[in-house]
């Protein structure tokens, strides 16, 4: 969500930031660049759909039509049905099953993120699995735009540092060290009112000249 990513380079996690990258997930991915201090919108106003950039070519199907995206494994869906994959195919002890009264189609990416808070391997496995596709995909975007900052936002910040160390290990394998050096990679700190915050920012410096 642009919107959201220019709220929390305004007055969220990403003030002070020069180069920023937002991405906001949630039953998608949305994302947003900032670069130079001002939005990039692209050629054709389609810059930032980070959610369908590819980390397996021959991954899973997306809903955009392409196999692979970043998005068909880490949205909050994705991350619900990689649970409910891994809880009919392997015999594995979960509390997540009892989380939901036993209807596993009722599991979401929350019941996931509680679970792991928990302590629930299975839980636990899936989110260290989110972490390491969002750490492919973050690779990527530090190699290409060599941001200083890049917000993580939406709901699967709610997994907390269980999430985020081994994404950060992940960016650290898999980017190029002066690239990782120069990035902190952080939660959202404007949930729920980063799109408002960014829409009052790109009006300011659309048309008072700045913000």
């Amino acid at each position: 969500m642009v919107a959201g990513s220019f709220g929390e380079w305004w007055q969220g996690a990403a003030r002070g930031g020069r180069n920023v990258i937002g991405l906001t997930i949630g039953t998608g991915i949305g994302g947003g660049l900032i670069l130079n201090g001002a939005l990039f919108h692209g050629s054709s106003d389609m810059a930032g759909e980070i959610g369908h950039t590819t980390i397996d070519v021959n991954g899973r199907h997306c809903k955009c039509g392409n196999y692979g995206c970043l998005e068909a494994y880490t949205s909050g869906p994705a991350i619900a049905t990689r649970a409910r994959e891994m809880l009919v195919r392997e015999e594995v002890e979960s509390m997540m099953p009892q989380m939901v009264g036993g209807r596993l189609e009722a599991i979401t990416a929350q019941t996931v993120y509680d679970a792991a808070k928990a302590e629930d391997d299975v839980a636990n496995e899936i989110v260290r699995d989110t972490a390491r596709y969002l750490g492919a995909g973050i690779a990527n975007l530090l190699n290409t735009f060599n941001p200083d900052t890049v917000v993580v936002a939406g709901g699967v910040t709610a997994a907390g540092e269980t999430l985020f160390l081994p994404l950060r290990a992940e960016v650290r394998r898999r980017a190029f060290k002066p690239a990782v050096m120069a990035a902190r990679i952080v939660p959202g700190e404007l949930p729920g009112t980063a799109g408002v915050v960014g829409a009052v920012a790109s009006f300011k410096q659309q048309h008072l000249g700045g913000v």
